[in-house]
């Protein structure tokens, strides 16, 4: 794994498990966020880069602290939950 990449591959990967530990589709938590699912996506797959105040708005909204989203764990298999209606 590159050392570039690293820290980024760490946060999508919690990313999505606390969106999985919520039991949230990625259509729910994008729309929590006020983005789309395919910007979600990326961000849970690595392939972009993210801006810090953005992380910070991630934490807050899985409700969790903004460190606990850099923590190396498990890489999360690929879980689907059902789509909620966000009110």
């Amino acid at each position: 794994m590159k050392y570039q990449k690293k820290a980024r591959i760490i946060l999508a990967n919690n990313i999505k498990y606390y969106r999985l530990k919520k039991d949230l589709s990625q259509e729910d938590l994008a729309e929590l966020l006020e983005t789309t699912p395919v910007y979600l996506s990326s961000l849970e797959n690595a392939k972009r880069n993210i801006r810090l105040d953005y992380i910070e708005h991630i934490a807050n909204t899985l409700e969790v602290n903004i460190k606990d989203l850099f923590i190396e764990r498990e890489i999360v298999e690929k879980k689907r939950p059902r789509r909620k209606k966000i009110k």
